[in-house]
């Protein structure tokens, strides 16, 4: 494996960490990292699947982006944005976020102008009103926004994915079945609208919590890479 970094602003968190496989890659791999939007979360819990992913032949580009509680909701959206641009391939891109990276990869996906082949969420807080009205996080969204969600900020709509359907992008959505209860809701009743709005979908759900879904050696997170795997040789 080969690894370096690609920086796409001046900040210290405007950067991604390129991990490309020995070989040929098949497709590319842009990940983005969870933690409520909060700032002690970084990219590095990515890293293990970064790692695994480039030894089966995929280049792996974790990103890192300024998180809202310290640099605003704009800041973080325009980083994913900026980050998505700045990858450099011409092999199929999925975009794949964890928890409430599910959310920002499914934005970003949604916004790009070249939208990416396929867009995963893993146990995704995908549903910004409803993570917002069951206090997701201990008032996550609310601390990511810098005030409560309201159907009536066309910001806060175009931010959760649950309420732009469709999106017009592939989506996998996957949830364990050991995960947070509301979160497997969430990720379920997203699929079924998704769906129902024309989207292409494929839920997986599977046993295994919220870290197993992005645990390399994990048979949930085995089983999204396999649905990843197919849709992008289909």
């Amino acid at each position: 494996m080969a690894q370096d970094t690609v920086r796409y602003g001046s900040h210290p968190d405007q950067y991604i960490d390129v991990t490309r496989p020995d070989g040929d890659a098949r497709w590319t791999a842009v990940l983005v990292h969870g933690g409520y939007w909060r700032s002690k979360y970084k990219a590095d819990l990515m890293e293990p699947m970064a790692e695994a992913l480039a030894s089966s032949g995929v280049a792996a580009w974790n990103v890192e982006y300024r998180r809202p509680d310290e640099h605003g909701w704009a800041a973080t959206t325009s980083d994913l944005a900026d980050a998505l641009v700045a990858v450099e391939t011409e092999l199929p891109v999925v975009v794949i976020g964890h928890s409430a990276g599910g959310q920002l990869a499914l934005r970003v996906a949604a916004d790009a102008s070249t939208p990416p082949a396929l867009a995963v969420s893993l146990a995704g807080v995908i549903d910004l009103e409803k993570a917002h009205e069951l206090r997701l996080g201990d008032g996550a969204v609310e601390n990511a926004l810098g005030h409560p969600w309201s159907a009536d900020n066309s910001d806060d709509v175009a931010s959760s994915p649950r309420h732009r359907l469709p999106l017009r992008v592939p989506q996998v959505i996957a949830c364990g079945h050991d995960d947070d209860p509301h979160l497997l809701a969430i990720s379920r009743d997203y699929a079924r609208a998704a769906g129902e709005a024309g989207d292409e979908i494929v839920e997986v759900t599977a046993p295994g919590d919220h870290f197993d879904i992005i645990a390399p050696q994990h048979r949930l997170w085995a089983q999204v890479l396999a649905t990843i795997e197919h849709r992008i040789a289909g």
